[in-house]
């Protein structure tokens, strides 16, 4: 029913996570710099993916099952319903994706492959349109509506 999602082997910044892998790995990867969410794949490649795994999902498994769940597997938490907008979507088409979803990170997709993952703060600088730079202009007249 669904097509198999796959990563881009080369895709830049974009971090993984066996599914079989410990929460407490996760969370320990997600503590560098730079790293909002994981990709959570499996198969002998890592290149199946099964979901999106971020802090926010560790902060909520944590709250309801307490400390024991970082000796359990990541899939047992991932989100395999993740968000993703394809590649050529426009940051308004984005930022409306977060907002539906109620989400900080969301897939790139570019086929059926991740190209990268994106936080909302990636997409939130982005002018939205023209509306949007005439707003921001409005509100702070030390900013160009074209910056």
């Amino acid at each position: 029913m669904f097509a198999t999602l796959r990563r881009e082997p080369d895709a830049a910044g974009v971090r993984t996570i066996h599914r079989d892998r410990s929460v407490a790995e996760a969370a320990q990867l997600l503590a560098e710099p730079g790293t909002g969410a994981l990709v959570v794949v499996e198969g002998e490649c890592d290149e199946t993916v099964t979901g999106l795994l971020t802090q926010r999902d560790i902060f909520r498994a944590v709250a309801a099952e307490g400390p024991e769940i970082y000796s359990r597997s990541v899939w047992l938490i991932t989100d395999h319903d993740f968000p993703a907008v394809d590649v050529g979507a426009s940051a308004q088409e984005r930022l409306k994706t977060f907002c539906e979803r109620k989400v900080d990170h969301i897939a790139l997709m570019e086929s059926c492959r991740i190209s990268a993952i994106l936080s909302i703060w990636d997409c939130a600088g982005q002018d939205i349109g023209h509306d949007t730079g005439q707003a921001r202009a409005a509100t702070n007249p030390q900013t160009s509506p074209h910056t």
